[in-house]
């Protein structure tokens, strides 16, 4: 097959290895972090993104404050699934959020959990859906990006650190490592694009365990 037909007849959630470096056609967030911004543009809209911290409470929920500050200014709400503490209302107001545009839920479930980001992806009301998640499996991924695909979202879930989770069909992958003062962003996994060197950045606020109580 012709390269050009084989390219036609991919579904767009395909990574397709020629396109490396192609700007996410559905744009960006900026993270609030040059070092970041300059090499992946920001947080990319419409494709799904999983945060692996190597540990809790190193400020992987703050890494997302500055971009979910500026989505909080949107009419849509930013949905919090299953967060592993309460979060901390004037901790996240003086980090710019808008509390008033933040909703918190909760699953008794994996499968429920996926259920409910899945659902704020499909509403068109959400500007940021973020969940939670000490495991995850495939079906869930292929269905949250599947629905958040094209869409003007971003769209996160954390999970644990696991050699079983490697390979899973997330398009974007982020390790978060803590060394001295500095917070170490690796992107092992990107789409359109290879693997990008560890990126140094200030620790974000380990205050109220990054925005929670």
């Amino acid at each position: 097959m012709k390269p050009a037909l084989l390219r036609a007849t991919l579904p767009s959630h395909v990574w397709r290895g020629r396109e490396h470096n192609k700007p996410n056609s559905t744009g960006y967030v900026p993270s609030g972090f040059l070092k970041i911004d300059d090499k992946i543009h920001g947080w990319p809209l419409g494709t799904l993104i999983e945060i692996v911290p190597h540990q809790i409470g190193i400020g992987e929920f703050s890494i997302l404050l500055p971009a979910l500050a500026r989505l909080s200014q949107d009419s849509r709400w930013i949905l919090l699934v299953c967060p592993p503490y309460t979060p901390y209302a004037p901790f996240l107001s003086n980090m710019g959020v808008d509390t008033s545009k933040v909703i918190v839920t909760h699953a008794e479930t994996i499968t429920d959990a996926g259920w409910c980001m899945e659902q704020g992806l499909r509403s068109h009301a959400c500007s940021a859906v973020i969940g939670w998640f000490p495991q995850i499996t495939e079906k869930i991924i292929r269905r949250l990006q599947l629905t958040l695909e094209e869409k003007n979202i971003l769209g996160i879930f954390f999970t644990k650190p696991s050699e079983k989770y490697k390979n899973n069909p997330t398009p974007w992958r982020f390790i978060l490592k803590q060394k001295n003062h500095e917070m170490l962003v690796e992107i092992p996994k990107r789409r359109g694009g290879g693997p990008i060197n560890p990126i140094s950045i200030p620790n974000p606020s380990q205050q109220t365990c990054c925005g929670f109580v």
